[in-house]
């Protein structure tokens, strides 16, 4: 909490604060605009719920306001199959075992879709 803290402290009042969080649900591999499998994202979300924990606390103190709320997607593209499962190798995040033999063939391009939440937090008047 100690550089949280820091930060809001080193912003103006009034000043704006961008909270930028992965959300559930697990992130989707998709093909064609066609759902191939699923991401196991619970090791990233496990980090980003304490994080937003410690953003809401500063909430609840006051000393940031939530001005605005966007949920949206973020996609990653991919060449093909082979690049994506690379890109995987030395993640917390996981491809299923039983997906990778699948995307190994996929010579198309492939997209890993995450939905993401911002947050515009504004810097409560230091009293």
């Amino acid at each position: 909490m100690d550089v949280l803290s820091n930060m809001v402290n080193a912003v103006r009042p009034e000043g704006a604060v961008l909270d930028l969080q992965v959300i559930r649900p697990n992130p989707c591999v998709e093909v064609d605009d066609r759902f191939v499998c699923e991401v196991d994202g619970e090791p990233l979300f496990r980090r980003a719920d304490a994080a937003t924990a410690a953003i809401d606390a500063l909430i609840r103190q006051g000393l940031l306001i939530e001005q605005v709320v966007d949920d949206h997607d973020v996609r990653k593209h991919y060449p093909d199959g082979a690049d994506l499962v690379d890109d995987f190798k030395d993640k917390e995040r996981q491809l299923p075992h039983d997906a990778i033999p699948i995307l190994l063939s996929i010579s198309r391009p492939c997209v890993v879709r995450e939905n993401c939440r911002l947050r515009r937090l504004g810097v409560a008047e230091k009293s």
